[in-house]
C-alpha cells in the first residue's frame, strides 16, 4: 500500500468460449503471479492451458482482463490490462490472439493496443457504428491523491501516462482518437469502472466511467460525428462521491436502461466520532 495506491484491488475474470466447443472457458489474471486459462470440459471440470496455449502473461501486475473477437475470425481472443508501480514497457497491456489451435500469440503491438497507463479494465464496442470493434481503456492516475491543488479545474489536461484513453478500429489497427472524441484523459481521473449502453436510444453506444476519490463520474453521450459529450450532471440527479465500479441494466423491466454504481462514502460518520 505504501508503494502502489491500489494494492488490494485485485485482478480480473474473463469468461468465454474460446476454443468453439460450446463450453465456457474462464481466464484468471493474477496481480503478482502468472495469468491462468482453465478450458471447460464439462460437468464443471476444467483443464489449465495456461501454459500449452501462452496465455500466462510476461507483464507486472495484471488487472482486467476481456475476452474479444478483436479480428472478426469467429474465435474469442483476450485482451490484458496491467498496472502496479512499474516503470517502463513492464505494464504494457496485452493482446493474445487465438490461432485456432488451442494457443494464442502476443500482438498487442501488431494492433497498436500497447497502452502504457495504470489499466483497470478495457471495454471493446462500435463507437461509430461501423462495423468493428472500436476499444475504451480505462486508466487510473499515477499521482498521490495529496499532490494535487483542488482549487484548479484539470480535468481538460491531457495526462500522456495516465487517463483514459479511446482508440478507433481503422482495418484492424487501433488509433488513439482520445482528444478529438472529447474523452476527459486527466491525472485526476481514477477510474475504477467502465460501462457501455445506449442510454438515450439513439442507436449509439454510450459511456459511463466510476471515478474514484475527488472527481465526479463520467456520462459520456455520443454525439453520432465519432464524438463524446460529457454530460452526468445535466443527465442525472445525483451523484456518488467515490465510485469503486459501475453496470448498466435494465433493472425494473421498463424499457430503459438504469446505472447501477457503488460507493465509498459511508451512509453517515458514526464510526468517524468514536
Amino acid at each position: 500500500m505504501f508503494t502502489f495506491r491500489n494494492y488490494y484491488n485485485g485482478g480480473g475474470v474473463a469468461i468465454g468460449d474460446v476454443n468453439n466447443d460450446g463450453l465456457n472457458d474462464v481466464y484468471l489474471t493474477s496481480n503478482m503471479g502468472g495469468n491462468q486459462l482453465y478450458i471447460n470440459k464439462g460437468n464443471w471440470k476444467f483443464e489449465n492451458i495456461t501454459d500449452k496455449a501462452g496465455v500466462r502473461g510476461t507483464k507486472y501486475w495484471s488487472t482486467g482482463a476481456t475476452m474479444v473477437d478483436i479480428n472478426g475470425d469467429g474465435w474469442l481472443d483476450i485482451y490484458v490490462c496491467h498496472s502496479g508501480n512499474a516503470r517502463g514497457n513492464e505494464k504494457g497491456n496485452e493482446l493474445f490472439i487465438n490461432q485456432h489451435d488451442g494457443t494464442f500469440k502476443e500482438e498487442a503491438q501488431k494492433y497498436g493496443l500497447v497502452d502504457n497507463g495504470l489499466s483497470t479494465q478495457a471495454i471493446f464496442f462500435d463507437y461509430d457504428n461501423d462495423g468493428d470493434l472500436d476499444c475504451f481503456v480505462l486508466n487510473n492516475s499515477f499521482r498521490p491523491i495529496e499532490s494535487f491543488d483542488f482549487s484548479k479545474n484539470l480535468r481538460a489536461v491531457v495526462d500522456e501516462l495516465g487517463g483514459a484513453r479511446l482508440y478507433r478500429n481503422d482495418g484492424g489497427h487501433f488509433t488513439n482518437v482520445t482528444k478529438e472524441a472529447g474523452i476527459y484523459s486527466s491525472d485526476i481521473g481514477f477510474g475504477l469502472g467502465v460501462s457501455v449502453a445506449d442510454i438515450n436510444q439513439d442507436g449509439y453506444p454510450d459511456i459511463y466511467v466510476s471515478n474514484d476519490f475527488f472527481e465526479r463520474d463520467y456520462l459520456y453521450i455520443n454525439q453520432k460525428n465519432g464524438t463524446f459529450k460529457e454530460d452526468i450532471q445535466n443527465e442525472t440527479g445525483h451523484l456518488s462521491l467515490a465510485s469503486m465500479g459501475s453496470d448498466i441494466a435494465d433493472i425494473n423491466n421498463d424499457g430503459q436502461y438504469d446505472i447501477f454504481t457503488t460507493e465509498m462514502l459511508p451512509e453517515g460518520d458514526r464510526r468517524l466520532k468514536k
